[in-house]
């Protein structure tokens, strides 16, 4: 099985080499849709192409008119030069952001300014994400000073109130990895939501934490004086029709079918982490697979090994669209994103990111066997092996190219590699000197396990991930069971107060059993995909399923005994449950039937999204922002609600399947959030 692949992949898979590959693409200004990340694809094309690899570079339009399925592809950028100086007061004249210095400096796909520059008053804001935040600010034709969310700032200082600039000092927290402070010194990521250039022009710069700090004291100083502060901006940018392109380097197999590793190549000049250590640690892949294979080391595959180098999403979306009536053929992927973090310097851990439950796939318990296997490096007192890097396994979440891959709609099972949360992320210090070559290594090389298996399994790797996928399944609903039965015996306190808890707690404990069980025998099902459901599998699928069967029921057994036996100590009786009635947001819920009308998923704070937001009116918008604010804990469920959408849930169907997969939802938000997507005309309500 695993074992003689992962040996003579253990030996060729470097991390200094994927460090190099690394190294080089973050020496390019990898803006979507600029000359920065085309050089980039250009090299990496043509590296891996060097080592062997049948590569070629894929072409779509960047004409800020086509669409692919709900994804709008925005026009190319460009950018020769910009600066930003302080003119007034002359004692306090400086540079305060130079293109020259760092990329990072200039907010992402900045309109230029007219020619020879603009010289402006600078006015503070907090954030400036309110209407409100407004009254009795006067900022037209001024420069605002911002640590709010740039789209949200450019939409009411910029579009609704005048303003020509925007200069951002923010610096998102992520307590306890990133705490107020740490970088004061850094650039946060200056993300403007993605200027298209269809928008209303603005210029937009990035400061430090310390340096706002100081231009805000200087702007109050001055205006006990009556005096302003000016600065002058110059900005030498374009936007134009032009190209996005995506890497590819291919690994024939036998068959039609393929398996995909995947990594966003874009990002800003000197980034490291994020993310040339995921396209650095796929170039290893690739590089190492291609050399095995050809020395004979390794058999050549029965299904192709496809690696596809991407701007973030938008890439994946051009590839999948591109290659949609083949989208049968793709029988799994692995998202590979932020992989080399020096954990000691970053903070967290390396993670894996389960698929959505929308769409099980063996694909979860593949990979957290490979993980098991590749975490024990150390040895224990007692010579037992222990890992020596932090690890964890984590449910789906969004935010990066498996989550297009594994939108049901396209229905190609990706599990993701990354490390989070991260000190350095989205900051001009995630440099090389925060790279760890080893877990580079690690990554390649689980990377690497996982697509050579899945490229060459039949009926006996099937037997094999069949009986671990049931070994896993049973201990994970044993967990969870255990985890509410805990839960429901520490709830014991107040006899009939209690009593409604306890039975509603009973109702969905049984339900979750059965739910984790439906989910279980979809993914043992899945594994069919890799034999042909050949009769020897079909037989041992069976029995799998009947074994997962019968412990799901003991579960439910043992949850109920032991409440029951735990509330009669108590003096409580546990009685049936009954059918609750629905209350008025459950009704309306259930009485609304979303229906998709793309393919793919929906990020409406992406800016390939921006043109569907820009369609709302003024006030739908600020509903749409109030919304995303006052249920920020909802937001994950967003997609996740999208996903179980199948034209016949009603939408309190999906929100309890989303309180299923992860324990809780939000009905109003959901309610407010489809209802805005209608209007929009993502989805149709029925």
């Amino acid at each position: 099985m695993l074992n003689l692949i992962h040996k003579i992949l253990g030996k060729e898979i470097s991390g200094q080499s994927a460090f190099n590959f690394l190294a080089e693409l973050s020496r390019y200004h990898r803006i979507q849709a600029s000359p920065g990340i085309r050089e980039a694809v250009n090299w990496a094309t043509e590296s891996m192409k060097s080592h062997g690899l049948k590569t070629s570079v894929h072409t779509y339009p960047a004409d800020g008119a086509s669409y692919l399925w709900s994804n709008h592809l925005f026009k190319e950028w460009s950018c020769d030069d910009a600066e930003l100086r302080l003119t007034e007061p002359e004692e306090e004249a400086q540079p305060l952001a130079l293109w020259s210095e760092t990329k990072l400096s200039l907010i992402e796909r900045c309109h230029p300014t007219p020619e020879g520059g603009v010289v402006a008053e600078v006015e503070t804001l907090d954030k400036g994400e309110e209407v409100s935040d407004y009254k009795g600010i006067d900022v037209k034709g001024k420069v605002v000073l911002t640590n709010g969310n740039v789209a949200r700032v450019h939409e009411l200082a910029v579009e609704r109130n005048g303003a020509i600039g925007i200069l951002y000092d923010g610096m998102s927290l992520n307590p306890p990895i990133r705490r107020e402070g740490d970088l004061d010194d850094a650039l946060q990521r200056g993300r403007s939501g993605g200027w298209t250039g269809d928008e209303k022009p603005c210029f937009g710069f990035v400061l430090t934490p310390r340096k706002g700090r100081w231009l805000r004291r200087l702007v109050t100083e001055q205006k006990k004086k009556r005096k302003p502060v000016k600065v002058y901006a110059r900005v030498d940018s374009r936007f134009y029709k032009g190209t996005i392109e995506n890497a590819v380097a291919t690994i024939p197999g036998e068959t039609r079918e393929e398996v995909t590793v995947v990594a966003h190549i874009c990002h800003p000049q000197g980034y490291a982490n994020d993310n040339a250590s995921g396209c650095g640690a796929a170039m290893e892949v690739a590089r190492a697979l291609q050399r095995l294979i050809s020395k004979g080391e390794l058999d050549k595959p029965k299904r192709t090994i496809r690696i596809t180098l991407v701007p973030e999403m938008g890439g994946s979306f051009a590839w999948l669209h591109e290659n949609q009536n083949r989208l049968n053929d793709m029988v799994a992927a692995v998202n590979l994103d932020m992989v080399g973090e020096n954990q000691d310097l970053c903070g967290g851990p390396f993670v894996l990111v389960k698929t959505p439950e929308s769409m099980p796939s063996f694909t979860n318990i593949l990979m957290e066997a490979i993980l098991d296997r590749i975490k024990e490096e150390g040895k224990g007192m007692g010579g037992t092996k222990i890992p020596l890097h932090k690890y964890a396994v984590t449910s789906f979440s969004s935010g990066s190219d498996h989550y297009v891959y594994s939108d049901p709609t396209i229905g190609v099972p990706c599990v993701g590699l990354a490390q989070w949360p991260d000190k350095f992320y989205h900051t001009s210090w995630d440099t090389l000197d925060k790279v760890d070559p080893e877990m580079l290594r690690k990554s390649a090389l689980m990377t690497a396990l996982y697509v050579y298996f899945i490229a060459n399994a039949g009926v006996k790797e099937s037997i094999w991930l069949a009986s671990e996928a049931v070994t896993r399944l049973k201990r994970d609903i044993r967990t969870t069971t255990q985890r509410r039965l805990t839960e429901a015996m520490e709830s014991v306190e107040d006899s009939e107060e209690k009593r409604s808890t306890l039975v509603e707690g009973l109702s969905r404990t049984t339900e979750k059993i059965e739910y984790d069980l439906e989910r279980g025998i979809e993914v043992i099902t899945s594994i069919g995909r890799l034999n042909g459901d050949d009769p020897s599998y079909v037989r041992y699928k069976e029995k799998m399923i009947e074994e997962l069967r019968t412990s799901a029921e003991a579960e439910k057994k043992h949850y109920t005994d032991a409440l029951r036996e735990y509330c009669a100590l108590n003096g409580l009786t546990l009685p049936r449950p009954k059918k609750r009635r629905l209350r008025k947001l459950e009704r309306e819920a259930s009485a609304i039937t979303p229906k998709r009308i793309y393919m793919g998923p929906i990020s409406v704070y992406g800016y390939t999204h921006r043109p569907w937001v820009y369609g709302l009116s003024k006030d739908d918008q600020d509903k749409l922002w109030s919304l995303h604010k006052e249920h920020s804990e909802a937001r994950g469920a967003a997609t996740l609600a999208l996903y179980w959408v199948d034209g016949e849930r009603s939408l309190l169907d999906i929100s309890r399947l989303v309180e299923l997969e992860t324990g809780r939802t939000d009905l109003e938000f959901l309610k407010g959030y489809f209802n805005l997507l209608e209007k929009m005309k993502l989805v149709e309500l029925s």
